[in-house]
């Protein structure tokens, strides 16, 4: 179930570590551009861009041009946009809390000595797993270099949190068959604690679910990039009004 690290990774390229100067103020804002592959059960290999400014996140499957996902980490509100529905799931930060389980969680953190470093950076192995009295299952196994792209590392998890607090807010409509101790533990309870230790370039999750970074550089966007269609009717899943 491991990924295997890629050769890919070693042509990531080294940019600043940290947020890009603003050049000017005509509306333009520094941010930077991450580029991935994906890949889930019954898809084919697709493209996400994730484009992070200092407040905001832009998340667009080049794929499907039917919508995007917007990050507001001043109101540390995530925004789904739909153009097909002219609709908006506004998701708040709902309460999180940690995980109380019948099982055991084990994080294991390993350096990849043989791996390409990265700007010169160890890239780093973090495995959890859930273990039962049966059983030990790898839930999680991530990628990730140390000291790369910290502003951006933490904006992504602070995206990942209120992610979690969705899931966390829908659990009771999951049914207990479905409610393993890794889907609690990946698809539930994921608060992104990983992106404290760095910043992943390869995950695999327990629902099969991969992403690879494959680029990533600093860029100019303009501020509309960021914008939530004001025409288009907004709600959350507790409150479909």
């Amino acid at each position: 179930m491991r990924i295997s690290f890629g050769v890919k990774n070693s042509h990531v390229l080294a940019v600043c570590l940290c947020w890009p100067v603003l050049v000017n103020a005509n509306d333009d804002l520094a941010a930077v551009k991450l580029s991935y592959q994906e890949m889930e059960p019954g898809t084919d290999v697709y493209k996400v861009i994730f484009t992070v400014s200092e407040r905001y996140l832009r998340i667009d499957d080049e794929s499907d041009e039917s919508g995007y996902i917007i990050y507001d980490s001043r109101e540390n509100r995530v925004y789904s946009i739909s153009h097909e529905d002219k609709a908006i799931l506004v998701i708040p930060q709902y309460p999180i809390s940690d995980l109380k389980a019948e099982f055991d969680i084990t994080i294991d953190v390993e350096a990849l000595e043989k791996a390409p470093k990265i700007a010169g950076k160890t890239v780093y192995n973090y495995r959890v797993s859930a273990v039962t009295s049966v059983t030990t299952e790898t839930c999680m196994d991530i990628q990730l270099v140390p000291g790369l792209l910290p502003d951006v590392a933490e904006t992504l998890q602070a995206f990942q949190k209120v992610i979690s607090g969705q899931q966390l807010m829908n659990l009771e409509a999951t049914p207990e068959e479905f409610r393993t101790p890794c889907y609690l533990v990946d698809q539930v309870y994921n608060k992104g604690d990983y992106y404290s230790r760095g910043l992943p370039i390869q995950e695999w999750h327990s629902n099969e679910r991969m992403r690879q970074l494959m680029n990533y550089e600093n860029v100019k966007v303009n501020s509309s990039v960021f914008d939530i269609p004001a025409e288009y009717r907004q709600f959350s899943l507790n409150n479909n009004n």
